[in-house]
């Protein structure tokens, strides 16, 4: 038996849950035509925009918190 997260069962029992949508063909094509630099870093900066980045205050506050504890050692 294979082993699923306790997410993935109750999505797939509730018919939420994505299959892949890309194939071996299209897996295969995308490396042989890879990205040019220039459209990598377009596609990177679309997927940074995109991220939640509401958590960033509270990382930020406990990276200083970090920093701190170190000058004082």
């Amino acid at each position: 038996m294979s082993r699923i997260s306790k997410r993935k069962l109750l999505k797939a029992l509730k018919g939420e849950l994505e299959v892949p949508t890309m194939s071996d063909t299209m897996i295969f094509d995308m490396f042989k035509n890879p990205p040019s630099q220039e459209e990598w870093l377009q596609g990177y900066r679309k997927w940074v925009e995109q991220q939640d980045l509401s958590a960033l205050p509270e990382i930020e506050k406990l990276i200083k918190k970090n920093k701190i504890k170190k000058k004082k050692c």
